[in-house]
């Protein structure tokens, strides 16, 4: 077994992953790991003016292309507590990133040491998991978890924050004998997309409402030939806006407060059945929920189980990968 710092291991797992593009400012507390990414020379880094900035670099960087995760690196203390913005922003929309920050000593946490924030606390209600390591043992440990929470169920960010000393100790690490934790998407039954089917089949006036859960499974392609299929018209969110083009004669409009076409409204209110795909029923797309929902039957299919009923109870849930349902 090869013996190495776990920056080292840590930088050789973020390869081993895919996540290979990083954003971020170095600084004392996190530059053990930016020696680990000089040394090991397999992760490109865009040096930004601003951490909060890089946090939503890595962001975009993830929403590019499908499989994509973008990594935010910054120091201790307010190099964390910047990226929050960024982190907000990537869980509300379900975009996957991985921020590292640096810490104080282990020693000197709950000390009130210099820039020693709690940032794990801070971070957490924004995040998958937010966590301190505390064990240099613990490191590539905690690096898979992170990336299996970041791509299982509703997919969403991670914090991992790295003591100075955790990131320069010396464990044992094999590469060649880490693999990535398989990622297992609930899917639809047959009993299910019968029943939907059923539904659609007694609706005179059926409409799709596309999510970006269609835009995370990769699967808008597929989902532009189920509505062809089916010959049901097509209400992008703003999160799903880009699933269907926007000359396609099935898309009938955005629906809403503020990104709403006055076509979009009528269609939906025109509507007797709603399938909602990987959507989240947020209010700048329902607008008042009792003009919204009123005279017309739901469903709603989403990979996460807490979002079914979140906002209001529909008359079918299931809990389902957009690929898979579609």
């Amino acid at each position: 077994m090869a013996q190495m710092r776990a920056v080292d291991a840590a930088v050789l797992i973020l390869e081993k992953e895919g996540a290979t593009q990083a954003f971020g400012l170095p600084g004392a507390a996190i530059n053990p790991f930016y020696s680990a990414m000089k040394a090991h020379g397999g992760i490109s880094h865009v040096l930004a003016r601003h951490v909060e900035g890089a946090s939503h670099m890595a962001e975009g960087y993830t929403r590019a292309e499908a499989g994509n995760i973008g990594i935010c690196i910054g120091t201790s203390g307010p190099a964390g507590t910047d990226m929050i913005t960024g982190l907000y922003s990537a869980a509300a929309d379900s975009i996957p990133i991985l921020c590292i920050t640096g810490q104080a000593p282990v020693a000197k946490l709950d000390k009130e040491d210099f820039q020693a924030v709690d940032i794990a606390s801070i971070a957490k209600p924004v995040t998958k998991m937010a966590k301190t390591v505390l064990e240099a043992g613990q490191v590539p440990g905690v690096f898979q978890q992170a990336f299996f929470l970041m791509r299982s169920g509703r997919p969403g960010p991670v914090l991992i924050d790295l003591p100075i000393d955790v990131q320069q100790t010396v464990i044992e690490f094999d590469i060649d004998l880490y693999e990535p934790l398989p990622v297992a998407k609930p899917a639809a039954s047959a009993a299910q997309i019968e029943r939907v089917l059923a539904m659609l089949d007694a609706a005179e006036k059926p409409v799709i409402v596309a999510g970006g859960g269609i835009i995370n499974a990769d699967a808008s392609d597929r989902f532009v030939e189920l509505a062809e299929t089916l010959n049901v018209p097509v209400i992008p969110t703003l999160m799903g806006w880009g699933t269907i083009p926007d000359d396609h004669p099935l898309m009938a409009g955005m629906v809403g407060l503020q990104t709403q076409h006055r076509y979009g409204n009528e269609n939906l209110l025109a509507s007797d059945l709603v399938i909602g795909l990987g959507n989240r029923w947020a209010n700048r797309h329902t607008g008042t929920l009792d003009v919204y929902t009123k005279g017309r039957k739901f469903v709603h299919i989403d990979i996460e189980p807490t979002q079914i009923g979140r906002v209001f109870a529909p008359d079918l849930g299931i809990v389902s990968d957009a690929a898979a349902a579609i």
